[in-house]
């Protein structure tokens, strides 16, 4: 009888996917967020989508727990923030402010989808 509540509870409670299986869903999370905030650019390559809030806290601690290695960046009059890469994008969390204060509730991530290069396009 002791066997139920555990299947029971194994069934109700899936544990989450493991890397790299959430990527997709948090990527896909991050670009409905830069679309409805009107956060999608052009780069010369790219076309660049800016998410925050959930989606972007999401993607964070996503990277924390599966260890992804930060580095710093100190970009001139933008204070001290800790970046971490994945595969087409990166997220960007600042630590410390341009005036030396700690950081504040600076946390986006970005994707790029490239863009075909002009006059690579296959016409085949």
């Amino acid at each position: 009888m002791m066997l139920i509540p555990v299947i029971f509870m194994l069934i109700a409670d899936p544990r989450a996917p493991d890397f790299p299986e959430q990527v997709p869903g948090l990527m896909e999370a991050c670009l409905a967020d830069a679309v409805a905030t009107n956060s999608v650019t052009e780069t010369d390559d790219s076309h660049k989508y800016i998410c925050g809030g959930d989606a972007a806290a999401r993607l964070w601690a996503f990277l924390e727990r599966a260890k992804v290695k930060s580095y710093e960046q100190d970009p001139p009059d933008e204070g001290r923030w800790l970046s971490r890469d994945f595969p087409l994008g990166a997220c960007f969390k600042q630590i410390r402010r341009p005036d030396g204060t700690a950081g504040g509730n600076g946390l986006s991530c970005t994707i790029w989808v490239p863009r075909p290069a002009v006059g690579t396009a296959d016409k085949s």
